[in-house]
């Protein structure tokens, strides 16, 4: 009898306070309290930290380490441009990634729109949408690299990405409320439910893996693949220059200056065991310039 008490209590207080928080968001037109200036919460400074992370992977991914990322422009409630110090190049395959899992980290809206727009022109040399459905859905051409040359890129969200922010806050609210009720009415201890988030960290996609340079490993959908320290320091390197040749001593220095003693032998036989792990990816070899070093190319 107690339990039937217990577990109807509980199903009607979990009830009233998802009602009670669906007509707070439904009603936040009428509530001043949801239209406070966002920077008192600091959901707009996220919002621009997310957009600067996404400005400083692209230069990255371009080989370009050195120049800036200029301060993020916010147009409208929906939309931001990032703009940068120096030209680059981009393959849009990476913009696609990059753009991507920096929202996600980020916990902002994953439905918007992207437009790459050339500085003098404001032409749109590239653009694409990614919506909640197929049709909602517009990747084109994907894998043709666009020419160096000055850029920004335009950010439109699909809804207010402040007031996602919120109903994230409030769903957050409405779990807790239910977790302590539930606690509370039961009192044979405390009830813990984990859900495991696995914090991917940065990472530098090339083609279908994605390389965690921090937690040395490559992932290919739920193929995880590990790397020695070397493997994935001589990774790092090559990865920084895409399609682009390095010489063999910048290689030995970069990989070996710490143990003090440079084996030429040692380097051939990381980049034979760096390409069987990318086997998986016809688009990715490491290539031998005679004379010269290695190259690490991706389409």
């Amino acid at each position: 009898m107690r339990s039937k008490w217990v577990l109807t209590t509980i199903l009607g207080a979990t009830a009233a306070i998802i009602y009670a928080s669906f007509m707070i968001i439904n009603t936040k037109d009428r509530l001043g309290f949801l239209r406070r200036s966002p920077e008192s919460f600091g959901q707009e400074n996220q919002v621009m930290l997310v957009m600067r992370g996404i400005g400083h992977q692209l230069l990255l991914q371009a080989g370009d380490s050195t120049s800036r990322v200029l301060p993020v422009k916010k147009i409208s409630a929906t939309l931001y441009q990032i703009e940068f110090q120096s030209q680059f190049k981009f393959v849009p395959d990476t913009l696609v990634h990059v753009v991507h899992a920096s929202l996600a980290s980020g916990h902002l809206p994953l439905q918007y729109m992207v437009n790459v727009m050339e500085c003098s022109t404001n032409q749109i040399i590239y653009g694409y949408q990614i919506g909640t459905s197929k049709t909602t859905t517009l990747v084109p051409c994907l894998g043709r690299e666009q020419p160096r040359g000055c850029y920004a890129v335009q950010i439109a969200f699909l809804e207010n990405p402040l007031q996602a922010g919120w109903r994230v806050i409030l769903l957050g609210i409405v779990m807790s409320a239910i977790v302590v009720f539930t606690v509370v009415v039961l009192s044979k201890g405390y009830i813990r439910r984990k859900k495991d988030h696995q914090v991917e960290g940065v990472f530098i996609p090339l083609g279908n893996y994605s390389f965690y340079t921090d937690r040395r490993l490559l992932k290919n959908g739920t193929a995880t693949i590990s790397l020695t320290d070397k493997e994935s320091k001589l990774l790092s390197v090559l990865a920084a220059s895409q399609n682009q040749p390095i010489e063999r001593d910048k290689l030995l220095k970069e990989v070996w200056e710490d143990d003090g003693v440079f084996v030429g032998r040692s380097l051939d036989v990381f980049i034979s065991k760096l390409r069987k792990k990318l086997l998986h990816d016809d688009a990715i070899r490491i290539v031998n310039i005679h004379g010269m070093g290695y190259k690490l190319e991706v389409d």
